[in-house]
């Protein structure tokens, strides 16, 4: 029991892992589920061949240190007994096969993690190896700290990790560029993982007789119900539609958040769009203007809880699990959050669709972390070996995901390392592959990690749904969230953020104070204000620094 108890700790905290923003742990952050089988010795016998010292696999003849630092998420990590955040499966696999050994000159929560980054920049005590956000990046490429990667990449980086940094078209990489020079290897995350689904409860939608809500007026049809129509069967009116947080979009809102309801009005806020061959930022288009009024109708006829202003996400999820609310946006892995209900009450049922409308669903810019090298480092090279060594051994030619991801005892190596990442469709093929084995039987296709997950799945299907395996079906399953998230690529139904760049002067400057901005207007008008106060909105957005951060960025776009 202790061991399935911190394989399921181990396993939320992976799930909510951020690149968004992606951190380690917590519920806010987006996920990037990884549990998986396989041999579980601690040494590898299968090797990839090293190309000689100077190859991406190549081992220095004698030892050589980097420093390092380490972001250890919302607390702690947990090792195996006699194993350390200094001596682990993975430091004794790198000194293995590149004799590179650690220096941690320090590690923090994620609390304090960027505060001690900034400290760090700030102070010229700058590690060999480092991550930071886009805004760190930023700073360091002005003072002149960090390595130009650009003539490593094709030498050191293995042909497995440049197709890794190019799954987005090279898009990542181009955001970590500056004037034509690679100074940064950016931690890629997929782009698509960020779209809004909308969750429904078919157990509802059952009671009153009605269908998945494919349009529009569907969903509005389907509002009123939930709201109105005792959906339940308890007899008591306690019951709305619409669950949403106060925090509306964003890294905060990942759950039971505004993107998807925007979509379905043809907005897209947040990001950068194109309008007249420029770009501009879909928050201040007429679009969100529309989204608002059929937001503060909503709030209005009380298909949506009139206290949702004070609410934040986990607030919201208490109310989802208690039954009261019927319907909500949000990100693939939401159910996470859910599963506990659904283990309590098996009669609950919440299934994934497309956002009403066939909309495009908006995609927020996956990459906002990148792997930055010192200038002063001697061994620069070294962090393509890191990486080339972690991609191979968790999911390349060598994989050992029971050694080196998740252990049988719930343990989490793939956490340790200083340079983490995956291959940013890994879950999508997961899915695909998972539902074909669930639908056929025939298991020969899938790897250890897919095996692992098409267990958990048959497990719930069993009716037995502990240990997230209902939240594992609601993912990669028939119908699930993966499946509904890639039909949006394949169909072209996605909006993508085409502003990927370094944040500008007036972005350092009066973002924060425009985002504030944005969430104190937005709210009093879904709450009643008039819906044209958003012109007023956009007026003050624009004088207040947006038009100044619309021209930087369309100078970046002009450039690109």
């Amino acid at each position: 029991m202790k061991n399935k108890k911190r394989f399921l700790a181990v396993f939320v905290t992976f799930l909510m892992v951020v690149s968004l923003l992606y951190g380690c742990g917590g519920k806010t952050n987006d996920p990037a589920p990884q549990t998986s089988t396989g041999s579980s010795s601690d040494a590898s016998v299968s090797q990839p061949a090293d190309g000689g010292e100077d190859g991406p696999f190549g081992k220095y003849a004698e030892p050589v240190t980097i420093s390092v630092v380490k972001n250890l998420g919302q607390s702690s990590m947990e090792f195996p007994e006699g194993d350390s955040l200094e001596d682990n499966v993975w430091t004794r696999y790198y000194e293995d096969q590149f004799n590179i050994r650690f220096d941690w000159k320090w590690s923090t929560t994620l609390e304090q993690y960027d505060q001690k980054v900034n400290i760090a920049i700030t102070s010229g005590d700058v590690p060999d190896v480092m991550k930071v956000n886009r805004t760190q990046l930023k700073m360091m490429v002005d003072n002149e700290q960090v390595y130009d990667l650009t003539e490593l990449v094709d030498k050191y980086a293995s042909d497995f990790t440049k197709e890794v940094l190019n799954a987005d078209d090279g898009a990542s990489l181009d955001s970590a560029t500056f004037s034509g020079r690679l100074m940064a290897i950016p931690a890629i995350v997929s782009d698509l993982q960020s779209a809004n689904v909308l969750w429904i409860r078919t157990d509802w939608l059952g009671n009153l007789g009605l269908d998945i809500p494919e349009t529009v007026e569907d969903f509005w049809t389907v509002a009123e119900a939930f709201a109105t129509k005792d959906p339940d069967g308890n007899g008591a009116n306690d019951t709305y539609a619409l669950a949403l947080n106060k925090d509306l979009f964003g890294t905060g809102s990942v759950y039971a958040s505004g993107e998807g309801f925007f979509n379905m009005y043809n907005s897209y806020p947040n990001i950068w769009i194109t309008k007249d061959g420029k770009l501009a930022y879909g928050s201040i288009q007429p679009e969100a203007k529309d989204a608002l009024a059929a937001l503060q109708e909503m709030y209005a006829k009380g298909y949506m809880d009139p206290e949702f202003g004070v609410k934040d996400a986990n607030k919201v999820n208490e109310d989802v699990c208690a039954g009261k609310a019927g319907m909500m946006f949000g990100n693939f892995w939401n159910m996470a959050w859910v599963n506990d209900a659904k283990v309590a009450d098996p009669t609950v049922e919440w299934v994934p669709a497309a956002i009403p409308g066939n909309a495009k669903a908006q995609l927020s810019f996956g990459t906002t972390s990148y792997y930055v090298v010192s200038k002063d480092c001697k061994y620069p090279e070294a962090a393509f070996k890191l990486l080339n060594g972690y991609l191979d051994k968790g999911y390349g030619e060598h994989a050992e995901p029971l050694i080196y991801n998740i252990t049988p005892e719930g343990y989490g190596p793939f956490d340790y390392p200083v340079i983490t990442m995956e291959p940013s469709m890994k879950n999508f093929e997961a899915a695909k592959k998972v539902t074909a084995a669930l639908e056929s039987g025939d298991t020969s296709g899938l790897n250890a990690e897919q095996m692992n997950y098409y267990e958990l799945c048959k497990l719930s299907l069993a009716g037995d749904h502990s240990n997230n395996n209902w939240h594992q079906l609601k993912m990669f399953g028939p119908g699930g969230s993966l499946g509904v998230v890639q039909k949006y690529w394949d169909n072209g139904n996605v909006m993508p953020d085409l502003y990927y760049g370094p944040p500008t002067p007036a972005m350092t400057e009066k973002k924060s104070t425009l985002d504030k901005l944005q969430l104190t207007d937005f709210s009093v008008i879904i709450m009643g204000a008039p819906v044209d106060d958003f012109d007023k909105f956009v007026a003050n957005w624009l004088n207040l620094g947006g038009r100044d951060m619309t021209d930087e960025v369309n100078e970046w776009y002009a450039n690109k």
